[in-house]
């Protein structure tokens, strides 16, 4: 059996660095795949946390998660929807971000929006996830025109 050793020591070592390579290459490709578990764990539960605050804020400020737009125009909140409307917009970008399942979840929510969304907005200087979410809304909401509630009837705007 020495003798055998011996005689295959060469490609005995080669074998072996072959199998200690193999196992490094190995290695690399599970610290890649648990890098990216815990990236998307963790974008996933920075969504879960995003949501859980919109939905606080829909709870303390009914007037804005349910708008009376009219109502809201006259009392001067505009600016308070305004950022609303921005802080449910960025929610429902980091929930489809983390998973295009809540997509349903936050057309809901926007829905009741429909007004604001289809009749009024600038969304240029919003984040592209964010443009093509209002863009995407207002494909799917806004096919006809819309009536602002406090009077005049505003023109459905061409998708962005």
């Amino acid at each position: 059996m020495k003798e055998w050793l011996e005689a295959n020591s060469k490609p005995i070592q080669a074998l072996g660095a072959i199998v200690t390579m193999l196992a490094a290459v190995f290695a690399l490709i599970g610290v890649k795949v648990q890098i990216d578990a815990s990236a998307r764990q963790a974008r996933e539960q920075s969504a879960r946390d995003i949501y859980r605050e919109f939905l606080n804020l829909s709870i303390s400020r009914p007037d804005l998660a349910d708008p009376d737009l009219c109502k809201i125009k006259d009392d001067g909140g505009t600016l308070a929807y305004e950022n609303y409307l921005e802080y449910a917009l960025y929610t429902a970008e980091q929930l489809h971000d983390a998973s295009p399942t809540w997509d349903a979840t936050m057309v809901d929510h926007l829905s009741a929006h429909r007004v604001a969304l289809c009749t009024e907005g600038d969304w240029s200087d919003d984040s592209e996830g964010v443009q093509a979410i209002v863009a995407h809304f207002r494909a799917e909401q806004c096919t006809e025109a819309v009536v602002d509630p406090c009077g005049a009837q505003g023109e459905t705007p061409a998708p962005q």
